[in-house]
């Protein structure tokens, strides 16, 4: 595991929490400065990049922040520390690994809609990915009128990744090392299940890749980013399920998951928070609590709204990520989240995120 960086609210027990709030008081009133390091940082990957594959030049976007509320609307949640390897967040590579966790996982044969194929009946995701899934293909259904996509893998367990490996070394992570252990990356195939090819950006097809974000879906491993994705290279058919708002941002900055998270991890809860939109418009603010990883006790406190719907993703480094769905204009911190209006073309595919509200 990478060496632990202080970016957020530490655990309470934590001889360190004192001098992270000072120093997170200080990076808030100077957060002009934060968004400078940020670009900085993002400039250094870019070219490092660029000399060792001729990457694309990152874009890095004009950040909208906003500073945390000073009112009495956030409140505590417990959360296990061992939730850190839980999430569509999660960083999953020969530096983080996974170890197995079936909580969700479901067949897709038996979940599938009218618009997806499904390789056989060992095919495995989450249920949120799943769901997800159905909608991107009705909704390019409804794009294109294909109804031909074959869903050709997901969730493997360390034992069917160790048998992976053992036959092809070269072209299979070592187990515990690899994205499908997560449950929220597959593969696409364009087919029947009797007669397939692999998932290329052809055609009607390149749909898919232009429209999977508005669905909670990146790339995994995009073709300007195998410096940072290795030793994973480019591969157009893998997707990774990774939620609203942040497949939406990921997509609009030419932004891998690596770049992402390290990203989300300069803007602790004591200091500026990420605001993000995603397909239908809604608002969100996204902030990272840190853990130290030298921490015994079993539990974290993490800030959470009162009120207001939220999600707590790990990241499988050092700490969790929050976001929090904010009130639309006709709402205050404070008021009761509603739904979204419905009726728009929009809700009839883009998916509906799994939301929690503090007790």
């Amino acid at each position: 595991m990478a060496d632990y960086r202080s970016t957020g609210k530490e655990l309470r027990k934590s001889p360190k929490g004192l001098i992270a709030g000072l120093l997170a008081l200080v990076l808030a009133a100077g957060g002009c400065y934060g968004i400078h390091r940020v670009r900085s940082r993002m400039e250094s990957l870019r070219r490092d990049g660029e000399e060792s594959i001729g990457m694309t030049e990152i874009s890095v976007p004009e950040l909208e922040t906003t500073q945390p509320a000073e009112h009495p609307d956030y409140t505590e949640t417990d959360i296990p520390v061992a939730g850190i390897k839980t999430g569509s967040l999660i960083l999953v590579n020969d530096t983080y690994l996974t170890d197995d966790d079936d909580t969700n996982i479901v067949r897709a044969y038996d979940k599938r809609n009218g618009y997806l194929s499904v390789r056989d009946l060992e095919v495995r995701l989450r249920e949120d990915a799943m769901e997800a899934v159905n909608q991107l293909a009705a909704g390019f259904y409804k794009a294109t009128e294909h109804s031909d996509l074959l869903l050709s893998a997901g969730y493997r367990t360390k034992a069917e990744q160790k048998k992976l490996y053992e036959k092809d070394a070269e072209n299979n992570p070592v187990p515990g090392c690899s994205e499908y252990q997560t449950g929220y990356t597959f593969d696409f195939c364009i087919g029947d299940g009797k007669k397939s090819k692999d998932y290329t950006d052809e055609g009607d097809y390149a749909w898919i890749a232009e429209h999977c974000a508005e669905y909670g879906f990146v790339r995994r491993f995009p073709p300007d980013k195998e410096i940072l994705t290795q030793p994973v290279g480019s591969n157009p058919w893998a997707f990774r399920y990774v939620g609203l708002p942040h497949s939406m941002f990921m997509q609009q900055n030419n932004m891998c998951l690596e770049e992402y998270l390290e990203l989300v991890e300069e803007y602790p809860f004591d200091g500026t928070h990420l605001f993000e939109k995603d397909a239908l418009g809604r608002s969100y603010e996204i902030y990272y609590v840190s853990v130290d990883p030298t921490e015994t006790g079993e539990t974290v406190s993490v800030p959470v709204p009162r009120t207001l719907r939220y999600t707590v993703s790990g990241n499988n480094k050092h700490g969790f990520i929050v976001t929090v769905e904010m009130p639309r204009d006709d709402q205050s911190w404070g008021s009761s989240a509603s739904e979204s209006d419905s009726g728009s073309a929009a809700d009839e595919t883009a998916p509906a995120e799994t939301t929690t509200t503090a007790e």
